[in-house]
């Protein structure tokens, strides 16, 4: 079974299967084993003790990754201390420890750590892994759907947090250490986001962003010198390319570069997008066709993973995989979490409410000119205007904080579930703002919102992906050094005055054409509705979608009679339920999305 890693301390002896060639150890109370056999990860062993890294890991801000000299001093100060030395290391990285002999767990992960750990105790004992739809094989434990996230499934098209889809099965968070052994299951929160905040620096902060991506990118080019970046043809991956061409192994062939290709008219601009930024960059780029039918994409994705894709384009990242390792490329460079971090689009809404607020400084007046720009129809201007006297109530469902990286029909959610439970859902992604120490200026509160929940489980949910390929998926914006930064910024810098991600526009400039930095952002869409509607590839698939007890009969058919992100998160749900809780939908390691899609469109017998 094709893994990126899996360990475990059982009461029983492990398989085979599970245990693979790794490292197992047996005592009285059971098997202890972890094997680690994908990229990204380091398997290290002393007799009774096995340490696991995933990800890249450097001691401090100015040395390499060296994952011999941190697995050894992480070793010898458990054997000393018992618990995990893993203040002031950088990188994105999670680490696992497990002693045999004290028959004991250790598992990391730092606030960006690489990948997502999976775990789950059962009364064979305690198991985690990177991939949950292996973990959930393994355990042979009950499957059975976690209903209380569901609200939170269908307002976020994914469950933030610690908890999965699947009942028992659990996600380690950014900066949390869990602790296993025979007195129980142990969660600590070793770091916040307060533990980066400095001194504001006072030098050019376009300077120190170049070079904080270039040590990162250093870095990267040490664990992976092949590596090949993911160019959509946005500042991000933009930025990416221009400094990794600066850090790169020299070579007589122009550097590659690779994005996907979906052939329909609403995609042709961003195949452009991709292309003018390749020719400016001066990469060999590669467009990977995604021309089958997208049913094959999403199942496949499904499959694999265990998870529910959060963004539409997600389904297409196994073929992007398998394509560059088929070139040689061992990891691909991602430019996600960069909006998070320096701008999201929904900063303006906040930015207008600030202005209004100055303007109109009673609350009663702001309250009446929100109701006379209704009157008139001039919602652009009633909007602010709202926001502004709601502008610190984060409970107000209709705030940034919680619309942030929310592809919903909210209405849909609220007939299914109720509006107490759709609140408590975006509550419960708020939560991980407190956990986490993300600061309660609306500013910070909107892009903590979408880096804990949005940016770093995609590119953990992508990382799976790669890995799942037989490849390494290396994201610069979600390094401890570029978060650092970025929290340290002035807020005047970090989010100037509707115009989000200025700094990395300002820092492309400096390499590359300003029309280039400055063009006009795309949002890659697909054309997922028209495939959803009546006569779409995706239809079939919408008319068989099974009975759920949570979704009136009432807001399937309006669904289904004007398709939006309702539907599709209920067609991903009926997906993951048949390839999972039912069963009733074949998974194979290898799917091939053609053969899969004809499979799956095929009529019911």
């Amino acid at each position: 079974m094709e893994t990126t890693f899996l360990g475990g301390m059982l009461n029983r002896p492990a398989t085979d299967a599970n245990a693979g060639d790794g490292w197992r150890v047996v005592g009285d109370g059971g098997e202890t084993f972890l094997r680690a056999d994908a990229a990204g990860c380091r398997l290290f062993t002393w007799g009774s003790l096995a340490l696991l890294i995933r990800g890249y890991v450097a001691a401090g801000r100015g040395g390499l990754p060296d994952a011999e000299t941190t697995a050894e001093a992480i070793r010898c100060h458990y054997l000393e201390h018992g618990d995990l030395a893993v203040d002031g290391l950088e990188g994105s990285f999670t680490v696992a420890l497990i002693d045999g002999q004290a028959r004991r767990v250790l598992l990391y992960r730092n606030l960006v750590g690489a990948g997502f750990t999976y775990y789950h105790t059962g009364p064979n004992g305690f198991l985690f892994g990177g991939n949950l739809a292996h973990l959930v094989e393994a355990s042979e434990a009950p499957r059975r759907p976690n209903r209380d996230v569901l609200p939170l499934f269908f307002l976020y098209r994914f469950t933030p947090g610690r908890d999965t889809l699947f009942e028992s099965f659990h996600r380690l968070l950014p900066g949390e250490q869990i602790t296993w052994d025979e007195r129980g299951l142990t969660r600590t929160q070793r770091h916040t986001f307060a533990d980066l905040r400095e001194t504001e620096a006072g030098s050019d902060a376009v300077e120190r962003l170049q070079d904080v991506m270039g040590s990162i990118l250093n870095d990267c080019s040490a664990v992976y010198p092949g590596a090949a970046n993911l160019l959509s043809g946005g500042v991000d991956s933009s930025y990416i390319q221009a400094i990794w061409n600066r850090v790169a192994p020299v070579s007589d062939a122009a550097p590659p570069s690779f994005s996907i290709s979906v052939d329909h008219p609403r995609t042709w601009l961003d195949t452009d997008y991709a292309m003018t930024a390749a020719q400016a960059l001066g990469t060999a780029h590669t467009l990977i066709p995604a021309d089958g039918l997208y049913a094959g994409y999403l199942v496949e994705t499904l499959s694999a993973t265990g998870e529910p894709p959060n963004h539409v384009q997600t389904a297409y990242f196994p073929g992007l995989a398998r394509a560059m390792v088929g070139q040689g490329a061992p990891a691909g460079l991602c430019g996600e979490g960069a909006d998070s971090l320096f701008g999201v689009g929904l900063a303006s809404a906040i930015h207008e409410a600030e202005f209004a607020r100055r303007a109109l400084p009673s609350r009663g007046l702001r309250s009446a000119a929100a109701a006379l720009c209704r009157t008139l129809g001039m919602e652009r201007l009633a909007g602010p205007l709202r926001l502004a006297n709601a502008l610190n109530d984060f409970s107000d469902l209709e705030h940034p904080v919680n619309q942030a990286a929310s592809f919903a029909d909210w209405a849909a959610a609220r007939a299914c579930f109720g509006e107490s439970a759709v609140a408590a859902a975006a509550a419960q992604r708020r939560t991980l703002l407190d956990r986490l120490a993300v600061p309660t200026a609306p500013q910070d509160r909107l892009h903590g919102a979408g880096f804990l929940g949005e940016a770093v489980d995609s590119a953990s949910l992508w990382t799976t992906l790669f890995n799942h390929a037989g490849a390494d998926l290396l994201c610069p914006f979600l390094d401890s050094r570029m978060l650092r930064f970025a929290l340290n910024l002035p807020p005047a810098v970090r989010y100037p005055f509707r115009r989000p991600k200025e700094l990395l526009k300002k820092a492309l400039e400096r390499v590359v054409p300003r029309e280039v930095a400055r063009r006009r952002k795309l949002g890659f869409g697909q054309p997922i509705f028209e495939w959803l509607a009546p006569g779409g590839q995706l239809r079939p698939l919408v008319e068989r979608i099974g009975a759920y007890d949570f979704v009136r009969p009432e807001t399937l058919e309006q669904a289904r009679a004007g398709p939006n992100w309702f539907l599709y998160s209920l067609l991903c749900y009926d997906l993951w339920h048949k390839l999972f809780i039912e069963r009733s939908l074949p998974r194979s390691e290898r799917d091939v999305p053609a053969h899969r899609a004809a499979a799956i469109l095929a009529p019911s017998r």
